[in-house]
C-alpha cells in the first residue's frame, strides 16, 4: 500500500532522528579524517590533487544537472498550463455536459493540474537550496599568510568541500526526482484525456450510454404478452357446418 501511494503520491522519503543523528555523527567523523590526512610523498601530491579535483567537478556536474533538470520543468509546466487551459475551454460538450462523464473528466483535469503545480513546486525547491561550499579567495590569501603547503591545503579544502556539497546536492536531486514523477503522473492523466477527446466526437460515450439506458429500462409488457399464441388457443376452432355450402353458393 504504502508503494502505491508513493507512485500516486511521491514525496520524499522522511528520516527519523536517530538516522538523522547517525548521518550527522558520520560526517564529522569524515570530517576529522580529512584534516588528520597524514603527510603524502611529495611526487604523489599532484596525482591526489588531481583525483580530489575530479570528485569535485563530479559533485558540481550533479548540482549542475539537478538545477537544469528543475529549470526545464519550470518551463515545460509554464509551456502546458495555455495548453490545458485551451483545452479546458475547447472540451467535447458530449463530455462535459452534465452528469457522471463531466464530474469524472473535471475530476481528472484537476489532477492533472495539481501534478504540474506540485512539480513546479519541487523543482522551484530544489533550485531554492543554494548552500555550496567553495574554495575562494578567502582560502588561498590564509594558506598563503600562514606559509602552509598549499597543494596539500588544496587537497584537504577541496575534500571538505565535496564532503558538505553532497548533501546539498542530494538534497537536490531528491527535490527533482519527486517533481519528475509528479510532471511524468500529469503527462499521463493529460493523455489519457486527450484519449476521450477523439472517443467523444466519434460518438462512442454517446452510443455506450445509450445501450447503458436501453439494458437497464424495464419492459413495458407484462409477463402475459410472452405466452405465445398456440398456447393461449391449443385446439383449432370448428368451422361452422354450413360455411362449405355457402362459399360454394357465392361462387
Amino acid at each position: 500500500m504504502r508503494e502505491l501511494t508513493n507512485i500516486l503520491w511521491p514525496r520524499p522519503e522522511e528520516l527519523s532522528a536517530i538516522e538523522l543523528e547517525k548521518f550527522r555523527q558520520m560526517d564529522l567523523e569524515l570530517d576529522a579524517q580529512i584534516n588528520g590526512l597524514p603527510d603524502v610523498d611529495e611526487k604523489q601530491l599532484a596525482a591526489y590533487l588531481e583525483a580530489v579535483q575530479r570528485i569535485a567537478d563530479e559533485e558540481g556536474k550533479r548540482k549542475a544537472g539537478a538545477e537544469t533538470r528543475g529549470t526545464t520543468f519550470i518551463a515545460a509546466v509554464a509551456t502546458l498550463i495555455p495548453l490545458m487551459t485551451w483545452a479546458l475551454g475547447n472540451t467535447d460538450r458530449s463530455i462535459c455536459s452534465g452528469g457522471w462523464g463531466c464530474f469524472t473528466w473535471t475530476t481528472v483535469f484537476s489532477l492533472a493540474v495539481i501534478y504540474f503545480v506540485t512539480a513546479a513546486y519541487w523543482s522551484l525547491k530544489s533550485l531554492a537550496v543554494a548552500n555550496f561550499h567553495v574554495i575562494g579567495v578567502e582560502d588561498i590569501v590564509l594558506i598563503c599568510e600562514k606559509k602552509k603547503d598549499i597543494i596539500r591545503e588544496l587537497i584537504q579544502q577541496t575534500l571538505l568541500q565535496a564532503r558538505k556539497n553532497r548533501d546539498t546536492i542530494n538534497e537536490k536531486l531528491t527535490f527533482i526526482k519527486i517533481a519528475q514523477r509528479r510532471f511524468f503522473n500529469g503527462l499521463a492523466i493529460l493523455g489519457l484525456l486527450l484519449m476521450f477527446d477523439p472517443l467523444s466526437r466519434f460518438g462512442t460515450f454517446a452510443f455506450l450510454a445509450s445501450k447503458l439506458e436501453v439494458s437497464a429500462t424495464p419492459s413495458v409488457a407484462g409477463p402475459s404478452s410472452c405466452v405465445p399464441v398456440n398456447l393461449l388457443m391449443p385446439f383449432k376452432p370448428d368451422l361452422p357446418k354450413n360455411s362449405k355450402s355457402q362459399v360454394t353458393k357465392s361462387d
